[in-house]
């Protein structure tokens, strides 16, 4: 395996830089001490601009700020670095199957550049207008997660910049011969805590020719288990299957050639029960448009993320309907049941009552060997209830990673606290 090639060459000055009264946004709040300069604001347009940026001082990498809010607030950022300037495509080799981005591209943009070719990212989070390398920084995903993985399934190379100013490349442009330390995944997820996504080399698919989507109404938990494992072990090959609570609609999405999705949606209804509906490929992307803004918060909501064993938990959805009835809140669940994630958006009453919904549901969850994460909070949850749980019982292994790429702790300081 050839390891990861580093670029230590002093570069040009940073570019796009600018003072916070231009307009940079600090996750924690906090413009440090009465009389001290305040937060820059960085907009870099190539990887050395990138790497000089990230030098210096505490660090917050931002694209287009929608999860600025995920996990804990950063502590006094004091330079705010926005990939918004590092936005192109590099390279599309459309025979090839791959796709070369710089980190600050979003995604919309890229799936509408990909689509003039036949060609897309089969990769469906709610945050459409989020950049590339955010994404891949929170470990975001959809519903077709259940039939393509998530965004680090995709990555075939990367090139990181780390807290030390080195540039690390892993992967390459081919798809059967990827070699070097797989960077992607190290920081999948990591909140960019750990590196910064300079540019990516992803894997495509073929744009399906159709999408169609089977929807199952009055459904409660044990029948959305009982359906979700049959449709899981059958051979239609759903690409996603999601469960909503409290209207319990469980939708099954096919895609593919036009003759493959309908067969399968067929094949689907005949283990399905109750009250069945089919989507055509319009009623269907209509859908799944509105189940993506299910969780997205607007001012004032709650947005919680739980990661469980695969299936819907019958004792979990009733905690969390008891809790908000007691807390005097609503609670919108999406469960996904073959990778046991639930979002729950909350919404109405004061933050004293969204803290108690998040502390008592998260006890019950992790009861059951699961953790919830705080993604976005009403003004004053903060104070109330920590963004994080209980501790995994990897965590010592995340603070060495930590320690190891970031022994001083400046990209995005407190962002798993109280963890490290």
């Amino acid at each position: 395996m050839v390891g990861p090639s580093f670029d230590p060459t002093p570069g040009d000055a940073p570019s796009g830089t600018t003072s916070a009264a231009d307009g940079a946004e600090s996750a924690s709040g906090s413009s440090g001490q009465s009389g001290s300069p305040g937060p820059r604001s960085i907009t870099p347009t190539t990887v050395k601009d990138l790497r000089d940026a990230v030098t210096t001082g505490t660090v917050l990498i931002r694209g287009t700020g929608t999860a600025t809010t995920w996990g804990a607030p950063v502590r006094d950022p004091r330079t705010t670095v926005s990939l918004t300037g590092m936005d192109r495509v590099l390279d599309h080799r459309p025979a090839d199957m791959t796709v070369y981005v710089q980190g600050g591209i979003r995604l919309d943009v890229l799936q509408a550049e990909l689509a003039t070719r036949g060609q897309w990212l089969p990769y469906d989070p709610a945050r459409s207008e989020a950049t590339i390398g955010g994404l891949l920084a929170t470990g975001d995903a959809g519903p077709r997660r259940l039939g393509y993985g998530s965004l680090r399934e995709l990555v075939i190379g990367a090139t990181m910049v780390f807290p030390d100013g080195a540039i690390a490349k892993s992967g390459g442009h081919v798809i059967k011969n990827v070699a070097g330390y797989d960077l992607a995944k190290l920081c999948h997820g990591s909140l960019g805590t750990l590196g910064v996504v300079a540019e990516l080399v992803l894997r495509v698919h073929p744009l399906p020719q159709t999408s169609r989507t089977v929807m199952v109404r009055d459904v409660n938990t044990e029948a959305a288990q009982r359906l979700a494992w049959a449709l899981t072990r059958s051979a239609t090959e759903p690409t996603a299957i999601e469960w909503c609570e409290p209207e319990q609609v469980l939708a099954v999405r096919f895609d593919g050639t036009s003759d493959g999705a309908a067969a399968r949606a067929a094949a689907a209804r005949t283990l399905l029960s109750g009250s069945l509906a089919e989507l055509d490929h319009d009623e269907s992307e209509s859908f799944w448009f509105s189940h993506a803004a299910r969780v997205i918060a607007e001012p004032g909501d709650t947005v919680l993320r739980a990661a469980t064993r695969p299936g819907v938990d019958p004792g979990l959805v009733r905690a969390l309907a008891a809790w908000a009835e007691h807390s005097g809140v609503k609670a919108m669940l999406t469960c996904s049941p073959a990778t046991g994630g639930y979002t729950v958006r909350v919404t109405g009453g004061d933050a004293k009552a969204h803290a108690e919904l998040v502390k008592n549901w998260r006890a019950s969850v992790e009861a059951v060997g699961g953790f919830v994460m705080l993604r976005r909070r009403r003004p004053g949850v903060d104070a109330m209830v920590e963004s994080w749980g209980r501790a995994p019982g990897g965590v010592e292994v995340m603070r060495r990673v930590k320690g190891n790429f970031d022994p001083e702790n400046r990209f995005a300081p407190g962002r798993f606290a109280p963890w490290f």
